[in-house]
């Protein structure tokens, strides 16, 4: 990784470098350019003005050329040298692009390399205006060395060169300081998954990164906290059930072991039958929870539009014989017709789940057990509510009472309480509401009732 970031830091300096130079050169060349142009057509019309005065024309020439650092050359028409500033070409004839160009009445420049050294050649026309024409009567040519612009482009690259190695470097100090404070808590969260995929669950990595890292440490944090929750319940769960088969087993063991010594009555072999078609139903039931938990994830919606009253009237309709013989009253108020899109069965299983609980747990102390249920409707949601008057619910336990195999009873059991079962009613209810995007929320005082609300959006 570290090598990818130096090219790719190398790579943009070195095309900065290369963009930076070519536009300084080019820059430098044009007004350089533009320079000698203003000079050479300064000559050319003092010469037009002057070209009698031979004197001061070679002086005017020789004084340009020290100014603008080049060397001036004044031709006429047949390209013969009239004036050089330099003295070496005077009566010499010079054919170049340039004069040619400016003797057509086109100034021009150009830039040639003379024993391995840039020069830079522009000229321009001597025109004398008349009324009636304009004759080109010769040109001024202007040579000038590029070597300052040269060793100046030179030192600029070395600037860059230095400017490049001193960047690339404290760049490279700061990717591998950051590459270990990535690093070195992704180590320590490959360190924590090897320990929980070996069985450390739980295990939890220190929390004092920030950002995205911090975020993945605290997902990781949770799922590992959660994983070890699980595995707690499930060794819970297995030792729970362990116990609850192992007990009816052995007393239709003790049973079947009384019975075989054959000296029991009539009335004891049917006593003892009986007993054991009761631990056998116990067996039964506890199968029954067994599907029903491994069935619990896995609940699918069969969804139609159905009307939630119709449901809650079918419910009432199963629950009330077993209620009335448990002495409690189902009482349906304030029932609104709703129309929603639901599973019919799921829907009314979470409510002879509910209405059984409130059955279940009743208060052996009161005279009157009652269960209270309303569906009311409002502009945006239904609100679905069964209520009960008995034992109530402590409020440390409410936030664990939709957690399968959680029983109030099994933290306090009232002495006169017949209420059996395996804690998975309420998980049940809860994991059907969830599945149809409802929320269900539960209130209670202890010893005096308990509402279970489920909210429908509509």
């Amino acid at each position: 990784m570290l090598i990818i970031y130096s090219i790719i830091i190398v790579s943009a300096f070195s095309f900065f470098g290369v963009v930076v130079s070519s536009s300084y050169k080019s820059i430098r060349i044009k007004n350089e350019e533009n320079r000698l142009f203003q000079t050479a057509n300064v000559v050319a019309d003092t010469y037009r003005t002057n070209k009698e005065d031979r004197i001061f024309i070679r002086a005017m020439t020789k004084s340009y050329g020290r100014q603008a650092n080049a060397r001036i050359l004044i031709l006429d028409s047949q390209k013969k040298t009239v004036v050089d500033s330099h003295n070496s070409y005077i009566g010499k004839t010079v054919d170049n692009e340039e004069i040619r160009s400016s003797l057509a009445s086109r100034p021009n420049s150009g830039i040639y390399d003379l024993q391995g050294k840039e020069v830079l050649q522009l000229s321009v026309p001597i025109m004398a205006h008349s009324a009636n024409e304009t004759k080109i009567e010769g040109a001024v040519l202007i040579s000038a060395s590029l070597e300052a612009i040269s060793q100046d482009l030179k030192d600029l690259k070395n600037t860059l060169l230095k400017f490049s190695v001193s960047a690339l470097l404290i760049a490279l100090i700061f990717t591998v300081m950051a590459a270990n404070s990535i690093a070195k808590p992704l180590s320590s969260l490959t360190n924590a998954v090897e320990k929980v995929s070996s069985g450390y669950l739980g295990y939890k990595v220190e929390d004092r990164e920030s950002g995205e890292i911090g975020k993945l440490i605290k997902s990781f944090n949770e799922m590992s906290g959660k994983l070890k929750q699980i595995e707690n319940n499930r060794k819970s769960f297995i030792n729970s059930i362990s116990h609850e088969l192992k007990t009816p087993i052995t007393a239709i063991r003790a049973l079947i072991e009384s019975l075989s010594l054959g000296n029991s009555s009539l009335e004891v072999y049917k006593e003892y039958l009986e007993d054991i078609n009761d631990e056998a139903k116990r067996m039964g039931q506890l199968v029954d929870y067994l599907l029903s938990s491994i069935k619990l994830e896995d609940i699918s919606l069969d969804l139609k539009e159905e009307d939630l009253a119709e449901i809650i009237e079918d419910a009432v309709k199963l629950i009330k014989p077993y209620a009335e013989k448990n002495g409690v009253d189902v009482e349906v108020n304030g029932i609104t017709s709703v129309r929603t899109i639901c599973d019919r069965n799921k829907v009314k299983e979470a409510l002879l789940n509910l209405l059984d609980n409130s059955v279940k747990y009743k208060d052996p102390y009161k005279k009157q057990n009652n269960i209270m249920i309303s569906l009311v409707k409002n502009k945006n949601e239904a609100c679905l509510v069964v209520e009960d008057n008995g034992m109530g619910i402590r409020e440390e336990y409410l936030s664990n009472i939709f957690n399968r195999g959680f029983r109030v009873l099994d933290a306090e059991i009232a002495a006169n309480s017949r209420a059996q079962g395996y804690g998975i009613g309420l998980a049940i209810v809860k994991n059907i509401t969830e599945k149809h995007n409802w929320q269900i929320a539960a209130e209670s005082n202890y010893g005096s009732d308990s509402k279970f609300i489920i909210t429908i959006p509509l």
